[in-house]
């Protein structure tokens, strides 16, 4: 294949990215599932070049303006409504996924038990932009969407953290730093909280510098570039102080998105930023997606002493492994479980209702999809890292399965399962 300037090969990206999205809209597909599988067609046809996902280019290009638009249109009130579904999910919850996916893949897999936390962190963060396209299409209830939105919106920021932690870990024990384990991950420990804490307050004074600077302006042009600002601004800046940027991005935009935006923005001013930032998204997710969809071309993945067989244990081993922990998590999450709603009195007896219908349990647990931030995060993997070619093999099935298998297979589910569309106001109390 002719070798292609940098400014074609994007044209021919977006033209096949916008060829897609109509079909997909025609078919009733999400855009980004038909993405994924485009580019995996082009990729083993080789009608595309040889495509190299390079992270610098999601993490920086990319991955500010998706984190930014995430959580500019999430609305901290309807977010609140669902606050402790979310939080646990997120919280708790993910921990005690990412340890049930490492004590599996260290006790089953072999790996040590800083690169099987390594790769369990990989792994953690959701892409829930294919099952929220399906939910708008459906006319999924808001509050179960609202659910995975904030899941995958805090995911992201508590991941991204963790999985710096077990890099410095694992780079430790590498390169022989620490005289004992326990220093080492004492170390590690003491690294995320500040990772964490510093993006907290970055983003929290980031946020609400550009929401007072917004006040007096009155410029949508101009109130426009300063989100854009923020957004890569913010994330530069505590990349360049060793802060975790994922979350410096996310906690800064949800200031500006929330506060920012009712207390300095003109209704003007809001529709244009909503706009800018909806086109941008998509744009983002229309050239992501296409790129992962031809980054998982099976000839393009890591050799490994043990041939194909191997690799495909391998790949089947991580995806059994993702979807337990996550079956696991969904089960602790059950609707009589400590997420219930507080105790009401009915017909004499005290009991407690129900979060939200089972059903959505089951959606909670298929939705859970992995994407860009998990193939950003194994790529940038260093080369010293131990077993780094399982990392990349794991990964790469795991987004692959995530995204195909359970993307198609969700609109089906969502179709046939009781209390997709109409909440029951009655068993459904709102949790506060």
């Amino acid at each position: 294949m002719p070798i292609l300037k940098l400014e074609e090969y994007a044209i021919i990206l977006l033209i096949i990215a916008l060829l897609t999205i109509f079909l997909t809209r025609r078919i009733a597909v999400p855009y980004t599932l038909g993405l994924v599988i485009i580019g995996f067609i082009l990729s083993m046809s080789g009608l595309l070049p040889d495509v190299h996902l390079i992270p610098d280019l999601v993490l920086l290009v990319f991955l500010p303006a998706l984190l930014f638009e995430g959580a500019w249109s999430l609305r901290w009130d309807l977010v609140r409504s669902q606050w402790r579904v979310i939080f646990f999910l997120a919280g708790p919850g993910l921990l005690l996924s990412l340890v049930i996916a490492a004590s599996i893949l260290h006790l089953l897999d072999g790996l040590d038990w800083g690169t099987a936390f390594l790769l369990a962190a990989i792994l953690s963060p959701t892409d829930p932009v294919a099952v929220l396209s399906l939910f708008r299409q459906l006319r999924v209830d808001e509050r179960l969407a609202v659910i995975i939105e904030g899941e995958s919106l805090f995911n992201d920021g508590v991941a991204g953290s963790l999985y710096q932690t077990f890099l410095a870990v694992v780079l430790l024990s590498v390169h022989g730093e620490g005289s004992a384990g326990v220093e080492i991950w004492g170390r590690g420990l003491l690294l995320f909280a500040l990772q964490a804490g510093g993006a907290i307050a970055l983003g929290l004074a980031s946020g609400w510098l550009i929401s007072q600077t917004v006040r007096h302006i009155d410029e949508p042009l101009v109130e426009t570039t300063m989100t854009l600002l923020t957004a890569y601004g913010v994330y530069l800046l505590a990349d360049l102080l060793q802060l975790s940027a994922i979350v410096a991005v996310i906690v800064a935009a949800l200031v500006v998105g929330n506060y920012g935006r009712s207390i300095g923005m003109s209704e003007r001013t809001r529709m244009a930023v909503d706009n800018f930032w909806s086109v941008l998204a998509f744009l983002a997710n229309a050239l992501i997606f296409l790129l992962i969809g031809a980054q998982l071309n099976p000839l393009s993945l890591p050799s490994r002493s043990g041939g194909e067989l191997a690799s495909l244990l391998i790949a089947l081993f991580a995806i059994g492994v993702v979807l337990l922990a996550r079956l696991i998590l969904v089960l602790f999450l059950g609707p009589y479980s400590l997420l219930a709603s507080p105790i009401q009195r009915r017909e004499g007896k005290e009991r407690r209702q129900p979060s939200f219908p089972r059903s959505w349990q089951l959606i909670i647990f298929w939705s859970g999809l992995r994407g860009a931030l998990s193939l950003a995060l194994v790529l940038a993997l260093p080369a010293e890292i131990p077993q780094r070619s399982i990392l990349l093999i794991s990964c790469y099935a795991v987004v692959f399965f995530t995204l195909l298998v359970q993307g198609m297979s969700l609109r089906w589910l969502l179709i046939r399962l009781p209390k997709m569309h109409q909440p029951d106001a009655t068993s459904l109390p709102p949790v506060h």
